[in-house]
């Protein structure tokens, strides 16, 4: 029988509080035992959680301040990797925003790497990423990570070809120019999770594989998670990678990915809340605690409260108006009745003309492919400045939505 090999995590963390125990519970679920955590000073109660982690020998927690005007991530591995974990057989070197998972059944990261760290040359074995979205979540809401984030990519997205490094410690030569890959000693291989060789990217190099391979195991990078926490991290903590950048709106829209549903397995799901149990009830018990979350209202809206839509545009033809919009359920269903409001008069449309708007996939992925609407309203002979349109939708066992807005621009008189 080939034997498990011994595998330890070296990650770098600044202001992860609410993700530091499902982070370590998932891993120790996998079979991790140690953690090597380089504490990049956060002022979120990350640091003092880490303390107290360190405390019970849960974590090493090494303090490692940034220097002035180089990013920390880096030199946080080669500290990590060079002097704390020299004594370590396999270090797996991932983010507080990634997370090992098995694809073929297996439950554990050793059963899935014995194989391959029993061939003599194999000094790393990468991890290609799955980017998982927000789900279509705005808020942060209750709940895990890995629970509450279950759409993806498609396997084939661009940045799935994004690698992180299973380490052998006696191959480790150096750290490479990005995080993503590592320089080895002479003479050892670095394969994928199928024992392949790994290819550089044909455009971008290393740190990024020809091939993306989730063949036993695949690093889950929930790198957007909801809006609010994306708009916090990116306020509160910039890149560890890169000096002063600053991921923006285009870095959401590129990487909110929810093409394909993939839950965590269960059993994995119920393991980890029974370690985050477990860990909580330790800390409580060394007097460390936790804190208790401020109640506080969502930064962001529901997207949808009964029925959504817009007025895009509204015409005066032949004596009618005639308004052009669109008007969504929740689910993405066309809406199905409408109430016209003008000055005191007031229309029920309850067969709604309805047309093609593919645009709406755009912003709402769940969009049914005929929301648009154009209603024709007759016996309007109100002057352009006395027009002001409610427009009201209800699907049937449903109450009524707000009022959609109308550009200010809407108004075309012919």
């Amino acid at each position: 029988m080939t034997p498990l090999p011994r595998i330890a995590i070296a990650a770098i963390f600044r202001n992860e509080h609410p993700y530091v125990l499902e982070w370590i519970a998932h891993h120790q679920a996998l079979g991790i035992e140690r953690f090597y955590i380089a504490d990049n000073v956060s002022d979120d109660g990350t640091s003092e959680l880490l303390q107290a982690l360190d405390g019970l020998g849960v974590v090493r927690r090494i303090p490692f301040a940034s220097t002035p005007g180089q990013a920390p991530q880096l030199p946080a591995y080669a500290e990590l990797l060079g002097t704390h974990a020299r004594d370590e057989d396999w270090i797996a070197v991932i983010d507080a925003d990634e997370f090992i998972v098995p694809t073929g059944g297996a439950r554990s990261l050793a059963e899935v790497l014995a194989p391959l760290a029993a061939q003599a040359d194999v000094g790393a074995v990468v991890l290609n990423w799955a980017i998982f979205g927000s789900a279509w979540l705005l808020n942060h809401s209750a709940g895990g990570v890995c629970e509450r984030f279950t759409r993806r990519a498609h396997q084939s997205f661009g940045a799935n070809h994004h690698y992180k490094t299973v380490l052998r410690r006696a191959a480790f030569a150096s750290v490479h120019s990005n995080p993503h890959h590592f320089v080895l000693q002479p003479g050892w291989r670095c394969v994928h999770t199928d024992g392949s060789e790994v290819v550089p990217h044909a455009r971008h190099g290393l740190g990024l594989s020809e091939r993306v391979v989730w063949e036993g195991l695949r690093l889950n990078h929930y790198i957007v998670k909801s809006r609010e926490e994306f708009e916090t991290r990116k306020q509160r903590n910039g890149s560890a990678a890169t000096v002063g950048r600053v991921k923006g709106e285009d870095y959401f829209v590129g990487h909110d990915r929810n093409d394909k549903g993939d839950a965590i397995p269960p059993w994995l799901l119920q393991v980890t809340r029974q370690g985050i149990s477990s860990l909580t009830e330790r800390l409580e018990r060394s007097g460390h605690g936790l804190p208790v979350p401020v109640s506080h209202p969502p930064r962001y809206a529901a997207p949808f409260r009964g029925v959504q839509g817009h007025v895009d545009r509204i015409e005066r033809q032949d004596g009618q108006l005639c308004i052009r919009g669109w008007a969504m359920h929740e689910s993405g269903a066309a809406a199905d009745r409408l109430e016209v409001q003008i000055g005191e008069r007031r229309w029920q449309i309850t067969e709604v003309p309805r047309y093609a708007r593919p645009d709406l996939k755009q912003h709402f992925p769940m969009a049914g492919e005929h929301c648009g609407f154009r209603l024709f309203i007759g016996d309007c002979d109100f002057p352009d400045q006395a027009i002001s349109v409610q427009i009201q939708g209800a699907m049937a066992g449903h109450s009524p939505g707000g009022a959609f807005p109308v550009p200010d621009h809407a108004l075309i008189s012919t």
